[in-house]
């Protein structure tokens, strides 16, 4: 067991996809757990986990097939049958990696491409319920200012302007983004030997995904909480139920993250989650404590994902679409129709908007640029000598106030009586003379 805890232990290690000196297939005597608990405790839990597994997926399965009965609105639905299959499939993953932990790595990347898939469609969501507002509001500019959470006061000159709509994409898009190339840095590192995901060693990349995993969650969901503020009177004016989504999705994220993630991979690195030497066991399998720890991961993930499926039933349920969609008198689409326009054309579109995200920043750039320029050039005509189009770093106005110091003043001494009178006065010609004066 010691050989097998310090290779486990050391960084860098042996590289591969599978973790090299993990643990191997446990056995699975359910006539032995039955009358030895104590020495099966894997079996326990993964029998209780299996049992999650089957109640998410039945409860999951039964509101994806009422939105695909009544697929009236595929702008808004859409978005919700894809994070539907979120709980569902993640728990999966996780129940599987329970089986293989030397494969937990692998198995994981999956998992986090629908963790990232479930936060872009719940923001495309709420960007879609947003749509009858934004197209009410048209061009007009609507100042707000508002607080979140009553401590950070947030002040935009429109809310529903495109400076504002595209740094919250940013701010939303870049954990999906972020989420996916973590996934392919954990790979790649575990192939190499310098992922080192059993503790908190900084030799390996495992501790440093983790600290910008935890930044890039704080900024989306700061991003998240700000938008939900902004956007508080026309959550109530459609009867939105934004809140409620928004914790579907993120209260997942946040407990996986905080609870299973950090906090348990802390006790294993300070030695209170332990391994076992097999003696206990009934089949005489020593399972290591980053083995341990990835067991209680999995139950905490399927426990998680089980609640939040029957949290899904209430906030991402068809029932405000059926009720929209009743009084217009509209015929619901196929079956087939919603899944290839939910599913199969999900990867297109999520493409689609991500570079879209970029177009968008392009445009506000170059929106800045031409603002800033229009402001110099009013300056100008209303006669600013510190306005400059081809300086606008104000050097221009350090050299214009040193030439006003050396250049002659036309507008100076006209009204001040103390300007000399001429010296020569004008000399009316004599008399004799004046006949010549004419005929010049």
């Amino acid at each position: 067991m010691e050989a097998n805890s310090t290779a486990e232990e050391s960084c860098p290690n042996t590289g591969g996809l599978r973790i090299d000196g993990g643990l191997d297939t446990p056995g699975f005597h359910f006539v032995d757990a039955w009358n030895h608990p104590q020495q099966n405790w894997h079996v326990i839990g993964w029998v209780v986990c299996a049992l999650l597994l089957l109640i998410t997926w039945t409860t999951a399965f039964v509101v994806i097939s009422r939105h695909l009965k009544n697929y009236y609105d595929p702008n808004i639905q859409r978005h919700k049958l894809r994070v539907l299959l979120y709980p569902p499939f993640y728990a999966t993953l996780a129940w599987l990696s329970y089986l293989r932990y030397d494969y937990a790595t692998t198995i994981t990347f999956f998992a986090t491409l629908f963790e990232s898939f479930a936060v872009f469609n719940l923001y495309a969501c709420l960007q879609a319920y947003l749509k009858p507002f934004r197209d009410e509001a048209g061009g007009a500019k609507i100042p707000l200012t508002t607080k979140v959470f009553s401590l950070f006061t947030v002040n935009l000159k429109s809310k529903f302007g495109l400076h504002y709509r595209v740094i919250t994409d940013i701010l939303v898009f870049q954990y999906p983004l972020w989420a996916i190339i973590d996934a392919f840095v954990s790979i790649f590192t575990s192939i190499k030997g310098f992922y080192c995901g059993s503790s908190y060693n900084f030799h390996g990349a495992h501790v440093y995904l983790v600290i910008i995993n935890f930044t890039s969650l704080s900024i989306i969901l700061s991003a998240l909480f700000t938008y939900l503020a902004v956007f508080e009177a026309e959550w109530k004016k459609g009867q939105i139920s934004a809140h409620g989504m928004f914790w579907c999705v993120k209260a997942p994220i946040m407990i996986i993250f905080y609870g299973g993630d950090i906090l348990l991979t802390g006790l294993t690195t300070a030695g209170v989650i332990h391994g076992t030497t097999g003696e206990t066991s009934s089949d005489g399998i020593a399972w290591p404590a980053a083995a341990v720890k990835n067991g209680i991961y999995v139950i905490i993930v399927c426990v998680v994902m089980c609640a939040v499926t029957f949290m899904m039933v209430k906030y991402f349920g068809p029932r405000d679409n059926l009720t929209n969609q009743l009084e217009k008198d509209v015929r619901p689409l196929g079956v087939w129709v919603a899944i290839v326009d939910a599913y199969l054309g999900y990867i297109p579109e999520f493409l689609y908007n991500v570079f879209g995200c970029g177009k968008d920043s392009y445009q506000l750039v170059r929106k800045r640029v031409e603002l800033r320029s229009r402001k110099q050039r009013e300056k100008l005509v209303a006669g600013d000598p510190g306005a400059n189009l081809l300086q606008p770093d104000g050097r221009h106005d350090e050299e214009y106030s040193m030439s006003q110091q050396h250049a002659p003043s036309y507008n100076t001494g006209y009204n001040n009586t103390s300007i000399p009178e001429p010296s020569h006065q004008y000399q009316p010609p004599p008399k004799g003379r004046e006949s010549n004066y004419r005929q010049v």
